[in-house]
């Protein structure tokens, strides 16, 4: 079943197509008049007598400003670098229509200038010195002419002009699927933003003084405090809170104490603004439907440290074997007489009808055990029976539908069956972050960090240093560093690999949930 999102983003500062005005008053000046005919954009009628940025008109051809809000409407995005000039790009998503009003009224002809700096359209040069119509400057905005090359060749849109009518564009055939709002994320004394997160009908993020609050996501001016973190006397609370969606549930998670002697802490913040203690201490964690399995990651690494329950119960249960430390990479350091082991927690646990799939790894304490590497394990939660599924060292891996696809010690990615197997190597390069939809492979190499599909050609966004990879109930989501030299700063995919939405923004994360899409900005 093909996917709808509309986008709602959540926008932390905001910005236009603005253009210095020594730039503008020096470039070359031409004469542009209103509109003399109606105008209709995405089913909104637009009045220019009292707009603070009407429609234009210049030798004969309608001109649009690129505001920030007029830009999003018709689907775009522009970003102004003073190096680099202007970029607009088709984004997949338009927003509703806002006006910015004049107390008084525009006269019928105006002065405006033929921009000076370079522009990019969805990656292409133009060059304004040659163009029949070049964009202009017009109250230090730019405004880029509706002829066919623009509206219909490169962003697609559906054009048509009559005497009754006038001029008519749609760039979309569904409502305006996008919105803006703001949200008070605290910015930490680090720089970095605070946590967020969405689930269900909800947004949650933290505030200041570590305040965690509740938004429903239709009216997030209606918030409310639902927790509150501890002081930070001697731990790492502010820097370390976090929160995600599992399952449908929003989890904070923050630490207190030292890094050896301290603890981890798992919060369930509920939609009725309750919250519940999951779990203290050094842990992985996952909540299913009937089960909850734990693996304590606690240094040094434990035996007897996979366990479960059942979500009426209280008490846990150990499950596996006994002689084997599970939810970790443990490896060989060193050779001979200096001869030790080091590890690092794992983050992959999954549990599928009676089994639990997990890292596993043979006599942490024996001392004649130099051969053993870990392996993904499958864990009979009734019978404790588990089997090593493929011969391979694994470091992580990942479940999809029927297959498995890991990464070995030399970070090459492999896929083996559900039931276990004969791996099959599939990229035979070191690479760095990986995820799965549909059966499709997305990875970044380690050498560039650009983002590759595989069987694919080349990066899908080239220049781009990928920063975050995940997939989000049905879509693939990558965030690109805000230092790339790439076109885009985040891309989102369907299941057919199609880029459904795209940005010049620069993104700090992303939350997809109900059909929704939300994006915090990075300033």
């Amino acid at each position: 079943m093909r996917r709808k999102i509309c986008m709602l983003l959540v926008i932390l500062m905001m910005t236009a197509a603005i253009i210095p005005l020594n730039k503008a008053e020096a470039a070359s000046s031409v004469r542009v008049s209103l509109p003399a005919f109606k105008v209709r954009l995405n089913g909104v009628n637009i009045e220019n007598n009292y707009n603070q940025y009407p429609l234009i008109v210049y030798n004969d051809i309608t001109y649009f400003p690129m505001t920030y809000y007029d830009s999003r409407f018709m689907g775009l995005e522009t970003a102004w670098d003073s190096s680099t000039g202007l970029k607009i790009i088709k984004t997949g998503a338009n927003w509703s229509y806002q006006k910015s009003k004049l107390s008084t009224k525009n006269g019928s002809i105006h002065n405006a200038q033929i921009a000076p700096f370079k522009v990019m359209v969805n990656g292409k040069i133009i060059d304004n010195s040659k163009e029949q119509y070049p964009l202009l400057l017009f109250r230090n905005i730019t405004y880029f002419p509706l002829t066919w090359e623009f509206v219909v060749e490169e962003f697609g849109w559906k054009y048509s002009f009559d005497k009754n009518n006038g001029l008519v564009i749609y760039s979309t055939d569904s409502a305006p699927s996008a919105g803006q709002l703001t949200l008070p994320i605290v910015t930490r004394d680090t720089g970095d933003k605070g946590a967020f997160t969405m689930a269900g009908d909800y947004l949650y993020y933290e505030g200041a003084n570590g305040i965690i609050y509740q938004a429903p996501v239709n009216n997030p001016v209606n918030a409310k405090k639902v927790y509150k973190l501890p002081e930070a006397e001697n731990g790492f609370v502010y820097s370390s809170t976090s929160l995600k969606t599992d399952n449908g549930k929003a989890l904070l998670s923050y630490h207190t104490g030292g890094a050896i002697m301290g603890s981890d802490h798992l919060i369930w913040l509920k939609d009725d603004g309750t919250s519940e203690v999951l779990d203290r201490g050094y842990s992985l964690m996952k909540i299913y439907n009937d089960y909850t399995v734990r693996v304590v990651q606690r240094f040094p690494f434990n035996e007897k440290n996979l366990q479960i329950r059942k979500n009426n119960e209280k008490e846990y249960k150990n499950v596996g074997n006994s002689d084997y430390s599970y939810g970790m990479y443990i490896y060989n350091i060193g050779s001979g007489n200096n001869r030790s082991r080091g590890g690092r927690p794992s983050k992959d646990l999954y549990l599928i009808n009676n089994d639990i799939y997990v890292l596993g790894y043979y006599g942490y304490y024996l001392e004649d055990n130099n051969a053993a590497t870990t392996g993904i394990y499958r864990v009979n939660i009734n019978s404790n029976e588990q089997v090593r599924l493929c011969d391979n060292e694994v470091t992580s891996f990942k479940i999809v539908d029927s297959t498995i696809y890991f990464a070995d010690q030399n970070n090459f990615i492999y896929k083996v069956p559900l039931n276990g197997g004969k791996a099959e190597l599939l990229v035979d390069q070191a690479v760095n972050l990986y995820e799965v939809l549909e059966g499709k492979l997305y990875y970044s190499l380690k050498d560039n960090n650009q983002l590759y599909i595989y069987g694919n050609e080349g990066p899908v966004n080239p220049r781009g240093i990928l920063k975050v990879l995940e997939v989000q109930n049905g879509y693939m989501v990558a965030i690109f560093d805000k230092v790339s030299e790439s076109q885009y700063k985040l891309m989102i995919f369907n299941e057919d690999c199609k880029v459904l939405y795209k940005s010049i923004e620069n993104v700090l994360l992303v939350r997809i949930e109900n059909g929704k899409v939300v994006f915090v900005k990075d300033n």
